[in-house]
């Protein structure tokens, strides 16, 4: 289902992350009003007639209830006219029992959670202001009343390291979350994380340590199930300018699928592979086509990506077993 992105800056936010800088990120300073959604969900509405409108920026349930409801009751009155459902974005300490009953209340159905990392260490050093047991208690609390549950972590953020960013995934899996969105923090000239890096406090990932992670943390997740639907942070051409440092690629998500795949072939030493067009870049991209030149691949019709006869999901978990 296509969505309809209604951002909302720095929106609900108490606390200031080390890493954020939403304006350098997006271009967009202020929250849109009711009449500017509608008119976007009208605009959206002539192109297809199937959307959810995610409310993504800022901490959501950290606004007041009646701010809440206004936007929720916005999007509500297009049920039935093209609009499916509502997705929101918030902090896990800012969701209890109360707050989750009302979302339900008002029509939303899937809740996305930032969680960056599932280690404490980690959280204090990018000033979260929360704990990984906030994590775990709002996914036990979001699940118990039938929301889809989504995750974001990052990668490479202050005292993190590969092991602990491998494990968070772990945890987050077996949490039982549905969907999860993976990207490598990035230094922003706006952000605090910009003078820790000068003051040579912090240091970034390279682009080869962020793509190692996050297609091993892919694999962690996916071969459970959990559908990992964003990998990278999208960012503006005009706002490129406001990224000091980190490993930025526009098409890192491609990149990422098209690691996970070469490590599949060559861990598993598989002999022939059956896709898709829509998976095929994941195949041939970024350096795959001579490395695979000795693999047999057919391309199918229909949504299929077979290793050996395996499907996907079968193959990762063959991989982790033997990693």
């Amino acid at each position: 289902m296509k969505i309809i992105p209604i951002f909302l800056p720095y929106a609900g936010c108490k606390h200031r992350c080390v890493f954020c800088d939403q304006f350098g990120a997006t271009g967009e300073a202020k929250r849109p009003s009711p009449e500017e959604i509608k008119n976007k969900i009208t605009n959206y509405l002539k192109t297809s007639k199937e959307y959810e409108v995610a409310f993504y920026g800022g901490t959501f349930t950290g606004l007041p209830k009646e701010v809440q409801k206004i936007y929720l009751k916005t999007v509500s009155e297009w049920f039935g006219k093209g609009v499916k459902l509502i997705r929101v974005s918030t902090r896990p300490d800012e969701i209890d029992e109360e707050m989750a009953d009302f979302l339900k209340l008002h029509g939303v159905k899937i809740v996305e959670i930032g969680a960056q990392s599932m280690f404490d260490d980690v959280l204090e050093a990018s000033k979260r202001g929360h704990t990984s047991e906030d994590v775990k208690n709002a996914i036990k609390i979001l699940k118990g009343r039938g929301f889809t549950v989504g995750v974001h972590l990052m990668i490479g953020l202050p005292e993190s390291s590969r092991e602990k960013d491998l494990r968070s995934a772990e945890i987050l899996s077996e949490l039982g979350v549905d969907i999860a969105r993976i990207h490598p923090t990035l230094v922003f000239k706006g952000a605090e994380l910009y003078k820790m890096m000068k003051k040579g406090e912090y240091k970034p990932l390279n682009i080869e340590e962020a793509i190692d992670r996050s297609s091993e943390m892919t694999i962690i997740l996916e071969e459970r199930g959990v559908r990992v639907v964003r990998l990278g942070l999208y960012i503006p051409e005009d706002q490129r300018e406001n990224i000091a440092a980190g490993p930025y690629h526009p098409s890192f998500g491609d990149i990422v699928r098209s690691r996970i795949v070469r490590k599949l072939v060559e861990n598993l030493s598989i002999k022939r592979i059956e896709v898709d067009k829509n998976h095929e870049s994941w195949v041939y991209g970024h350096g795959n086509r001579e490395i695979f030149r000795k693999v047999g691949v057919k391309i199918l019709k229909g949504d299929k990506l077979l290793f050996d006869e395996l499907d996907y999901e079968k193959t990762l978990r063959v991989y982790r077993s033997r990693s």
